[in-house]
């Protein structure tokens, strides 16, 4: 298991050479140094997962400010790896060896094509490479989740902090020196103040990057997600997507006509544009001014019974209820309800961020939000975030106390996302942030990602790339969550996206052609495929694989295996792209018993066939799509 540790410089001495006092703790360690700033490092040690998680908490007990923190990393370690060949032109063919050291890197949530799409940096001894995100939004250009990998030895490692973090990857003779923190730490502590910073997990693995990720998903999914703990669902929710300008008369309509058809969708979405001061009525114009956010206020324009009877026939029908909200943005033309942080280029939308740093803005939030979701009486609670908050973190911070702002800022957003779970047991929360923008490690652990790239947002956006992100995200995330629509009646199109949770947009916004009774719809289509994805839903939670390399080429195909090792059941999904030329995809499947055999059924021939789990993972499985831009969903058990 990996010691946590971590590193900074006091007053420009490094931590090595700093006096101090090192007390060891069963829940980690705590470092006072003679002045008597305090470091308590409180970790957690999952064996079954092979799993180190660690925060750390600096405090300042003094009577007096405490020494300068810099070049803070609040993960530091040196993980060893076996020496890769000289690079030398002679032994040129060993230094191309593809099991050399790498670092495994993941893109953000840029609304492109390649969201969350990995890629690999290759470093010989004495390289180094680094990375970091954007604008202070934690998935914003990079991810926050690395794999370090040198053949099938490893760590994968998760940065914890919703702000602006760094990471750096050092790679030396025999191991790799490993830190990260954040970015812009550079500051003293007042007399009696105390905060936590980032958090670090590393998984310490040694048979295979397949096997890392499975219990890496396993972790994420058993210790750190609130999704199926006590009191909350399961699953994520498949979802009828609505714009909150849609009049409540009208939403109660086409769901009424979404259960008379039987479409067996579980969650009714309400996103932005539901609230005051708005006035549109028309698809453009609510596109246009949901921007305007701030006061929070139920609309009584277009919901004059404050959504009651929306509720009410919800209820009644067994749907779970999602709103969307912004709270940390405002705009200062709306309503100033809280105290908000100012910057010297002030944005042209007039948007501002409230002074989440402060206490008391904190306590007004609770306040503001808690209320509200408990009027509408939410099962999901929907948190948004447009707009780049590190200037204004910056610009608020004091003269030697860089970061403080971010800190405070990051920790009562921690605080406040805590208290909405807990004064709501059965509550769950969908992380927003523009598409994806603040996916790491903090917020799985209080939330779900319904819609983890705005790419999906996009009039061009094409199913292969649902397939691409499904695949990368898995490795990462056991559940999350994509938007689809509007067109029904694509099988290629709607199995491409299916994941943990779907938004189905097909009767999303006001106009008349968006309605129940207008919007075209094969409703026998929908039946059918719904049901197909509720009834495979549970998979994307399980083990996975992905059984060819990704790629983003339309002469490629994609291919992803869900596996249960509990009762050794799962689902291959495949799809052969429109310019393949390949009707047969031999495939490695994996999970499975030697000894035991299966029966696999193909969702949509009917067709069954059996065989060995020796035989599967020996010498494989052909899969056969006969058509280009065609899918395959197989199921398959243990006899």
């Amino acid at each position: 298991m990996i010691r946590p540790s971590f590193s900074f410089k006091y007053n420009g001495v490094p931590f090595e050479e700093l006096e101090k006092q090192i007390i060891e703790s069963p829940e980690g360690f705590k470092v006072v140094l003679t002045d008597g700033l305090t470091v308590e490092c409180r970790a957690d040690f999952h064996e079954k997962y092979s799993v180190t998680h660690w925060v750390n908490y600096f405090s300042n007990p003094t009577d007096h400010p405490s020494g300068q923190i810099s070049e803070l990393y609040d993960c530091d370690i040196t993980v060893p790896f076996e020496p890769d060949p000289p690079v030398t032109r002679k032994n040129r063919q060993a230094t191309w060896e593809p099991e050399t050291f790498r670092v495994v890197k993941t893109a953000g949530a840029n609304v492109k094509e390649d969201d969350l799409c990995t890629r690999e940096e290759r470093l010989w001894e004495g390289q180094e490479t680094e990375s970091h995100c954007a604008w202070g939004r934690s998935a914003l250009e990079n991810f926050p989740f690395f794999d370090v990998t040198r053949k099938g030895k490893g760590v994968l490692v998760a940065v914890g902090w919703t702000g602006q973090w760094k990471a750096h990857f050092y790679r030396r003779h025999d191991d790799c020196r490993i830190a990260f923190g954040i970015e812009h730490a550079n500051f003293y502590m007042k007399p009696g103040e105390s905060f936590r910073t980032a958090s670090a997990t590393v998984l310490e693995y040694a048979d295979g990057q397949e096997n890392a990720h499975n219990a890496w998903r396993r972790y994420i999914k058993d210790v750190v997600s609130p999704v199926g703990k006590p009191g909350r669902p399961a699953t994520p929710p498949f979802s009828g997507l609505f714009w909150g300008g849609v009049p409540s008369e009208e939403m109660v309509k086409r769901w009424s006509g979404i259960v008379k058809e039987r479409l067996p969708l579980d969650t009714c979405w309400i996103d932005a544009g539901w609230y005051e001061p708005l006035r549109s009525t028309t698809t453009a114009t609510q596109s246009a001014d949901w921007p305007n956010v701030g006061t929070w206020n139920i609309n009584e324009f277009y919901h004059p019974d404050r959504y009651k009877n929306l509720i009410r026939f919800l209820k009644d029908n067994g749907k779970k209820f999602l709103v969307w909200f912004e709270p940390e943005r405002l705009k200062r033309s709306v309503e100033i309800w809280t105290r908000y942080l100012t910057r010297t280029d002030n944005c042209e939308d007039d948007s501002v961020i409230i002074a989440l740093n402060d206490d008391q803005v904190l306590e007004d939030l609770k306040k503001k939000i808690g209320d509200v979701v408990e009027e509408l009486q939410l099962d999901w609670y929907r948190q948004d975030y447009n707009i780049s908050p590190l200037n204004y973190w910056l610009h608020e911070d004091e003269e030697n106390r860089s970061g403080i702002t971010e800190i405070k800022y990051i920790t009562n957003l921690y605080k406040f996302w805590d208290y909405l779970l807990e004064r709501f047991p059965h509550l769950l929360i969908d992380d927003c942030a523009g598409g994806g923008q603040r996916i790491d490690i903090e917020m799985l652990s209080r939330s779900v990602p319904l819609w983890r790239s705005d790419y999906q947002c996009m009039w061009d956006c094409v199913p292969e790339a649902n397939q691409m992100q499904n695949t990368c995200a898995s490795w990462w995330m056991p559940w999350s969550g994509i938007g689809y629509g509007p067109k029904l009646g694509d099988t290629y199109s709607f199995r491409s996206a299916y994941t943990g949770g779907i938004a189905v947009r097909t009767w999303e916004h006001v106009d008349p052609e968006w309605s129940y009774e207008n919007a075209p719809a094969d409703f026998d289509w929908a039946r059918k495929y719904f049901t197909e994805y509720v009834e495979i839903r549970r998979y994307f939670g399980e083990d996975f694989y992905a059984l060819i390399p990704n790629s983003k080429e339309n002469t490629s195909w994609n291919a992803q295996q869900y596996h249960d090792p509990e009762d050794q059941s799962g689902i291959i999904l495949a799809f052969r792209r429109a310019r393949s030329p390949f009707s047969t995809l031999h495939s490695m499947p994996k999970g499975f018993m030697p000894g035991a055999e299966y029966e696999f059924t193909d969702s949509d021939t009917g067709e069954s066939f059996k065989a060995k789990g020796s035989d599967l993972l020996e010498k494989g499985l052909d899969l056969c799509i006969r058509e280009k831009r065609g899918s395959m969903l197989l199921r398959y058990r243990k006899v």
